[in-house]
């Protein structure tokens, strides 16, 4: 089965919740999807494409910040792939940088692994809780990355 169908749905819960408020934007949560075409595009250098991971991510994450309980429940396959996939990105650059891992981003991706576990089973009103923690140990980990990635330098 095509996941194309729960898209649709989740944005139509999405826009659905931010009719009622009135400083919630209306995002294309398609185009923040992830697939695993983004991993390794092709002529694209790492760090552009990491960047623009991590921004669809930190874009991704405001959103739930301000959706109820439902809309998060709808929100969640979605939610698990992006970050599955985010954390696997981060990963391969990693180790093609040859960078050894601290003990810090261990731990931090490893709860986020977790977390992605818990999440698949909880109910609508169990999410709102965990996803706050979850929101500070993925924006955790985004920071580390950055930290410990080398950049060029700009221009």
């Amino acid at each position: 089965m095509s996941s194309q169908p729960l898209r649709y749905i989740a944005l139509a819960l999405l826009v659905a919740s931010c009719r009622s408020r009135q400083e919630t934007p209306v995002v294309d949560t398609s185009a923040m999807m992830m697939d695993s075409s983004m991993k390794g595009m092709a002529g694209m250098p790492g760090d552009t494409a990491m960047a623009g991971l991590m921004a669809r991510m930190e874009g991704h994450m405001r959103m739930m910040d301000t959706a109820s309980a439902a809309t998060l429940q709808a929100m969640l396959p979605m939610h698990r792939q992006m970050a599955d996939s985010m954390l696997t990105s981060m990963n391969d650059e990693m180790r093609r940088m040859n960078m050894t891992s601290t003990t810090e981003w261990m731990a931090t991706a490893d709860s986020l692994r977790q977390d992605l576990t818990r999440l698949a089973g909880m109910s609508a009103s169990e999410l709102p809780a965990l996803m706050l923690a979850h929101r500070d140990r993925m924006m955790r980990l985004m920071q580390l990355h950055r930290a410990m990635v080398p950049r060029p330098p700009a221009g």
